[in-house]
Formats: C-alpha cells, sequence, structure tokens
C-alpha cells in the first residue's frame, strides 16, 4: 500500500459533534500548532492533512482530516462519510451536557452506516475544568461500553491534541494490517500498537 516517497499509508478521518464543541480547533492545533479564538462556524466540511511516524518506526501515515459542520440542517452531509473515511473522531464539550448527550445518536447512526467503522471519543475544552459538568469517569464509562477509546483534550492549550491524534492514526494502521495480509510491521512496531491505551 506505499504510494509516494514520503509517506506508507494513507488514512481518511473524519471530525463529528455537534457545532462549538472545537472541532475545528482540534484540527488546527493538531495540522498547524495553532489556536484560532475567533473561526468561523464550518460550512459544509474543510479538510487538513498531516503526515505523522508510526510509532518508532521509519514508515509514515498521511492522515487526511475531514472538518464537519455541527448544525443540525449539515447533518445529512456527515451521513456521505461513514463509508468513504477509514475511522471517525466524535468530540464533545466537558462543559456542555448537551454535546455529551448528543453522542449516542452519533454513535447509533455511524453503525447503521457502517458497523466496523473504528471510532475515538475526544471530551475537549479541558481547559475550562472549573466550567466541567461531564466528569472524565462518565467519559471513560461511555466509551468503554461502547468499546471506543477515549481522550480527554484542549485545543486551547494543546493536551493530549497530538497523542490522542497519532493513537488513533496508529490504530487505524494496526486495524489496516489485521485485514491485509500482505501488509506487515516489523514485530516491535506491531506490539507497541497493540498494547498501546488511550487515556
Amino acid at each position: 500500500m506505499k504510494l509516494e516517497s514520503d509517506f506508507d499509508f494513507v488514512e481518511k478521518i473524519c471530525v463529528l459533534g455537534q457545532t462549538n464543541v472545537g472541532k475545528t480547533n482540534l484540527i488546527t492545533r493538531f495540522t498547524e500548532n495553532k489556536f484560532l479564538p475567533d473561526y468561523l462556524a464550518t460550512v459544509g466540511f474543510d479538510y487538513k492533512v498531516k503526515i505523522i511516524s508510526l510509532n518508532n518506526s521509519k514508515k509514515k501515515i498521511k492522515l487526511i482530516i475531514f472538518d464537519t459542520a455541527g448544525q443540525e440542517r449539515y447533518k445529512s452531509v456527515c451521513k456521505y462519510w461513514y463509508k468513504r473515511v477509514d475511522g471517525i473522531i466524535l468530540v464533545y464539550d466537558i462543559t456542555d451536557r448537551e454535546s455529551f448527550d448528543s453522542i449516542p445518536s452519533w454513535i447509533k447512526e455511524i453503525k447503521e452506516f457502517n458497523n466496523d467503522l473504528p471510532v475515538i471519543l475526544f471530551g475537549n475544552k479541558i481547559d475550562k475544568e472549573e466550567d466541567r459538568i461531564v466528569s472524565s469517569e462518565e467519559g471513560k464509562h461511555f466509551a468503554d461500553n461502547n468499546n471506543i477509546g477515549f481522550y480527554e483534550t484542549s485545543a486551547f492549550n494543546g493536551d493530549n491534541v497530538a497523542e490522542a491524534f497519532k493513537f488513533f492514526g496508529n490504530k487505524l494502521i494496526y486495524n489496516l494490517i489485521e485485514r491485509n495480509d500482505n501488509i506487515s510491521l516489523s514485530t516491535e512496531s506491531h506490539k507497541k500498537i497493540q498494547k498501546k491505551k488511550c487515556c
């Protein structure tokens, strides 16, 4: 699956969640190490690209990360991606109960369209701890019950953002290897992906 000299794998990821949970800033923080306090809400979708290393190996993964609008009127557009991407990042705002309560409906919809699509959950805005409404334990409990990964992040100061995206990118490659006998990694790299746990 080697495509070009500057990367070995390509993975497409779609970031979903209600409006104002920080999807655009999470992507911008990861790809450009920037925070945009006055950005305009995404209309339809946008995308950014980031190349990361596969664990400690010399192999590279090109992540194409699609940013989607969170407004209800654009939700039908999101369905377009469920069979066109390799993984989904669901985002909620730890200071907004409604954004967390919407996650089960996203999970249900994803499974209806593509039951095998890998999903990870990000609880964003941990820099606003004093305004927290959704506890870490509640987020992790939900993720565990739905057999998906979980990270708490801050697009504002960058806490856990790179680690979370890189974990998911590596996990997607592991899933790809499990499905394709023609792709292999060194034993050491393979074990690192298997044993890695998200927080």
